[in-house]
This record gives C-alpha cells, sequence and structure tokens, in this order.
C-alpha cells in the first residue's frame, strides 16, 4: 500500500512502503553498499582516493515492477551508503541537490566499485542479489554545476528522539553569491511495528512515522520533513498474550519511507546572503536539527503498540555564483612537515582566468598574514601541480590556506590545513658546559622574551637583561642547571646545561 501524508504545502515530498510483512518475516540478510564522490574536472566517472566524498544522499532501493521502496538510507560522512534488504530483483535511485550537481556518465570503466552506477535519470540498473551477499557495485559520481559550489552534512541514523547540529561552510568567495539553497533529506527506518488488541475483535489502523524539524537561517524559519508507513488489518478477541501476535496482534518488520525537499526560500537577497552564508575560511553556519517519532492508531478496542523508528537527517546548502565568479578547481591542498619547513602542495585539474594563488597563514584562525605568491596556469583544462615553501613556520599550531585569486581581483579562500611545529627543535643553549656566560640561539630569536637559570630544587638563579639573549653565570656554583628560555607569545622551552668553574 502507499500513502502520502506531508505537513508541508507547498512542497510535494515523495513516500513509499515496503510489502507488508508477517511476524515470521525474515531478517534482512543482504547489503548493498557505495559511495557517493565529486568528480574532478574533467569528469571520468571513475572514483579516485582523493575526490571528495559527499554526505546526505538520498538512497533508495526500489522494486524494479512495483517501484515501492525496499530501503532508503542517506550517504555519511565518507560517502558511504549502506542498504539491508534480502535476496530480490531491485534497483537503486539516488536523489541529490540537482541545483548543484548532475550525474557523470554510467559505468566508464570496467571495476564496478569505483565506476558512478546511475544513468541520466538518477537510475542504476536493475540488479539481483542473493541472501547473505554483499554487493558493492553501485556508487554514485556527481559533477558540480557550472558556476557552484556544493556541501552537505549528514547526522547517522539512530533511535529517536535526538536533537543535534548539521554543520555546513559558509561561502568564502568573492563576490556574493547571487542565489542559495538548501536540499533536506531523511531516511526513516522501523525495524518493527506492533499492534495488539487486548479487547474485542475490531479493525484497525496504525501510522508509524518519523519526523525531522529543521531550524533554517532563511525563512521559512522552521521547516519540517514527515514521512510515515501506514498499515491496516483485522484483529480478533484478545488471546491472552501480549505478544503483538497470534489472534489478536500483528507484527510488520522493516518498513522504510523517506522525504526530501528545497526548503529554503527568498534566498536571492544580497542582505540574506551577506548576513547568514558569507565568511572566511574557516567560517560555518548551523542547522539545528529535532528527529522524533509518532504513532497514530484508529480501531476499537483497546490497542497497544510496539514501534521502533530510526531517523537519518541530512542537508547540503547550493551556493551559485555569477559566470566567472570560479576561477579555480581545486582537487587537493596538503602540507607537510619538511625538516624545520612547511611544503605545501596542491592541485587543480580546471582554471578559467585564474592569475595567482597568494599563501596565507594564521595561528588561530583569525588574523591572516600573506606569505607569497604563486602564479596561476590563467586557462587550464588538466592537472596542474603546484608548491610552496614557508621556510620559518611558527612555532605551535601553523594554519594554511590558498586565496585562489582571477584576473578581474575576484577571489575565493580554497580550506584550511595545519601543521603543528611545537615539537621542533629550535633552541641552541651555548656553549655547555660553561663558565662564564651562556648564550641562547633560537631561529626565531626576535620573539624572546626573557632568559632564565634555575638549580636542580627549582629556585630562580639567574636571569638575562631586557632584550639580551645571553646571562652571566660567573656567580653559578658547578653544578647541572636548567636553563628557560620564554617568549613573547607566551611559550617556553627548557634545556639542561653543565657549569664548570
Amino acid at each position: 500500500m502507499k500513502k502520502e501524508n506531508f505537513t508541508l504545502p507547498l512542497i510535494a515530498l515523495m513516500l513509499s512502503l515496503s510489502p507488508m510483512a508477517s511476524a515470521q518475516t525474515p531478517a534482512l540478510t543482504s547489503t548493498i553498499t557505495g559511495v557517493i564522490w565529486q568528480e574532478a574536472k574533467p569528469a571520468n566517472g571513475i572514483r579516485a582516493t582523493t575526490e571528495t566524498k559527499v554526505a546526505g544522499i538520498l538512497v533508495k532501493l526500489l522494486d524494479p515492477v512495483s517501484q515501492e521502496t525496499m530501503a532508503s538510507a542517506l550517504s555519511n560522512a565518507n560517502g558511504e551508503f549502506n542498504l539491508k534488504t534480502n535476496a530480490g530483483t531491485y534497483v537503486i535511485e539516488y536523489v541529490y541537490p540537482s541545483d548543484g550537481f548532475t550525474v557523470t556518465a554510467q559505468r566508464s570503466g570496467g571495476d564496478n566499485t569505483v565506476n558512478s552506477a546511475a544513468d541520466g535519470d538518477n537510475f542504476a540498473p536493475e540488479f539481483t542479489i542473493g541472501n547473505n551477499q554483499t554487493i558493492s557495485d553501485y556508487g554514485l559520481g556527481l559533477v558540480a554545476k557550472e558556476n557552484t559550489l556544493t556541501y552537505c552534512a549528514q547526522k547517522e541514523s539512530i533511535t529517536t528522539e535526538w536533537n543535534d547540529m548539521l554543520v555546513l561552510p559558509k561561502s568564502t568567495v568573492t563576490p556574493l553569491p547571487t542565489n542559495v539553497k538548501i536540499f533536506a533529506a531523511e531516511a526513516v527506518f522501523h525495524p518493527t511495528i506492533g499492534i495488539e488488541n487486548t479487547a474485542t475483535a475490531n479493525g484497525y489502523s496504525i501510522t508509524a512515522a518519523g519526523k525531522v524539524t529543521m531550524t533554517m537561517p532563511i525563512n521559512p524559519a522552521t521547516f519540517v520533513m514527515n514521512s510515515d508507513v501506514s498499515l491496516d488489518g483485522q484483529l480478533g478477541d484478545f488471546d491472552g498474550v501480549k505478544d503483538y501476535d497470534g489472534t489478536s496482534g500483528d507484527s510488520f518488520y522493516n518498513r522504510y519511507s523517506f522525504a526530501s525537499a528545497y526548503p529554503a526560500r527568498n534566498t536571492n537577497s544580497a542582505t540574506v546572503i551577506s548576513t547568514n552564508f558569507v565568511g572566511t575560511g574557516n567560517d560555518t553556519f548551523t542547522i539545528p536539527t529535532l528527529a522524533q517519532s509518532s504513532v497514530a492508531v484508529t480501531g476499537s478496542g483497546n490497542l497497544e503498540t510496539l514501534v521502533q523508528t530510526y531517523v537519518s537527517a541530512g542537508a547540503c546548502v547550493v551556493y551559485t555564483y555569477a559566470s566567472g565568479a570560479l576561477p579555480v578547481t581545486l582537487t587537493s591542498f596538503k602540507v607537510q612537515k619538511r625538516e624545520n619547513a612547511s611544503a605545501l602542495e596542491w592541485k587543480t585539474t580546471s582554471e578559467t582566468n585564474s592569475d595567482r594563488f597568494e599563501i596565507e597563514r594564521s595561528s588561530t584562525g583569525q588574523k591572516w598574514e600573506k606569505l607569497g605568491t604563486v602564479k596561476a596556469a590563467k586557462e587550464s583544462s588538466v592537472l596542474s601541480a603546484y608548491s610552496f615553501v614557508d621556510a620559518s613556520p611558527l612555532r605551535g599550531q601553523n594554519l594554511y590556506r590558498l586565496k585562489m585569486i582571477d584576473s578581474d581581483e575576484t577571489f575565493a579562500f580554497s580550506r584550511i590545513v595545519s601543521l603543528d611545529f611545537k615539537n621542533k627543535s629550535e633552541l641552541i643553549v651555548y656553549p655547555n658546559p660553561a663558565s662564564e656566560k651562556i648564550t641562547v640561539k633560537s631561529a626565531q630569536e626576535e620573539e624572546i622574551s626573557k632568559i632564565e637559570i634555575y638549580n636542580g630544587a627549582g629556585k630562580l638563579m639567574a636571569r638575562s637583561k631586557e632584550n639580551s639573549n645571553s646571562v652571566d653565570i660567573l656567580n653559578l656554583n658547578s653544578g647541572i642547571y636548567s636553563v628557560k628560555v620564554v617568549y613573547k607569545a607566551g611559550s617556553s622551552q627548557s634545556q639542561k646545561i653543565f657549569v664548570v668553574h
């Protein structure tokens, strides 16, 4: 049976139910897995390890004849989805934010685990799976539409009620997006729906629902997705056992429902966009999300229910820009240590009128400094590799980002990568052993605030003069001491020395 029951008057949400099951329905023994990824340009339909994985995409397992939904799931933070079912013949349908993505070519290669499965209508080919079998042949490659950036987040399927935040990046591109849309989806799973009549025989109708409420940063402020499973039947007189079975009870297993929509409206306003959706490289906005379950029962007699509900929710934000605002398609950006330096490397697969990359560094993510510039390829549709070396990284945390600048000075920021140098050896105290004076040499001498010398009991025995990198030790007795160097940023380092007279 099939029913539509949605709370949103302006948005049509779809719902499908699996066929009715008896109390003897076998457990789900078969598994279908896959990965949703975003294709680097130029798209080839083959998943690479460096390509971004996409969360929050709705995946539906359908009966190819009735088109009823036998299972549903959302891709997780690693782009992975998992569908549980039994032996049978199925097709898969993918539901994604169509304002931000299209699908890549279907089956571009021979290895189905890394080749995109969907056709232009978002369906995978019909396939058959046996009991106790796992197949991983049906991943999906998504291609970003021109002049768009799309980011997605997902909350794993857990029992209701739960309350959590979906966190999405703000736009870092200048100028502002011309439009912002939010795509929302839910996947609901009921392992068990049971009903028991504790009185006299009568008919019944039971509706089990999963409800997701999202608080949006734009109108409408509250958005509700509500999908349900409805079942009806006839129950006999109470048989004396509350087992949701027998003559007075029914149980149904492994029922799924789903919903998806674009809830956002009025997102082409520059004021709304700049207030809610624009920031620097690490700014985010949140969508508070509440998942609940409900059960509605109609019928005479004294009806009791036993219902389990799992809900997964996801959201994607799609930023659309004016033509030419996105000069670079960045496929990778990483940083690694090379002795006491930071080596940055990044790759692009598409550049249009790009001019240069400015490399920026910060210790906190609040204030950024420009370290240098690397010229861009200007026009390119092939893989281009770039590199930059920060020869004098900061002590402690180093955050790096790229400012990707077009020839007309429009720009966008990359994601932030980090490297920590808190343990690097920068401090040299000499001579050691010493008799008259010790000198401190640091890779960052200008940051030294003071030098202090302590004995074995932790008592301060000597200190440097202001703006000096040396300390007189003529008055110290022979022995072992600790030299503490305090930096202006607040950090410190210590090293042992031997004093010999």
